[in-house]
């Protein structure tokens, strides 16, 4: 598999260093492109996402490539057959895997007995993955409900329902998109509240880690 060669020929700090970037892509990149391009571009960037995430911590989890796989090839199915319940299918896969992965990635912080480049660029690529997470359940409520939001333009998936996820995330709330279904209310005051207790959270674990290391 893509993900076992990515393992042999990278490092984890180099498999996290290609993680941040795809990342990075995912969420700036989205809006510079329009139709079918930008959904091309989506499904490219999410795919190799999934790839290198697996690569990167499936040494903690051995069925973590079905939760791959299956998220990928629905991903790829409900792309060109654009229906949507196996769009709500892939969602919950890929949902699914960004859970296990972010827990994985968590756990294994927490285990950590120093503080190098690799635990800051993991802590960052979980921040991400909490919005990427944000981003496909919003995008599920918006397949289900088009109502669900209200936005003064209209609202352009996927760049739009993304922007909105780190957006709430970060707790901005600029007020251009805003939640009217309850299950959309719901899901934003969650991963709001997700956004800030991590960074609370991992703040307090990665310098009480590197004091630990000082005194020692």
């Amino acid at each position: 598999m893509i993900s076992l060669f990515i393992k042999r020929q990278f490092g984890i700090l180099e498999r996290n260093i290609t993680l941040l970037v795809l990342n990075f892509l995912y969420v700036f990149l989205w809006g510079l492109t329009s139709g079918k391009l930008e959904r091309t571009g989506f499904a490219i960037i999410f795919s190799l996402i999934v790839i290198v995430a697996t690569s990167a911590v499936k040494e903690h989890f051995s069925k973590l490539y079905y939760y791959s796989a299956a998220a990928v090839v629905l991903f790829w199915i409900s792309f060109f057959l654009e229906l949507e319940f196996v769009m709500l299918l892939s969602h919950f896969f890929s949902v699914l895997f960004f859970i296990v992965v972010v827990v994985l990635a968590l756990i294994r912080l927490a285990r950590a007995k120093k503080i190098t480049p690799l635990e800051f660029l993991e802590a960052v690529n979980i921040y991400f993955f909490l919005g990427i997470i944000g981003s496909i359940l919003f995008t599920s409520v918006y397949l289900t409900n088009g109502e669900a939001f209200n936005t003064p333009v209209p609202l352009h998936a996927p760049s739009s329902l993304i922007y909105f996820s780190f957006v709430t995330l970060t707790s901005l709330g600029y007020g251009d998109i805003s939640p009217v279904s309850p299950v959309a209310r719901s899901i934003s005051i969650f991963l709001s509240f997700s956004g800030q207790i991590y960074i609370a959270m991992i703040i307090s674990m990665l310098v009480g880690k590197y004091l630990n290391e000082k005194s020692s």
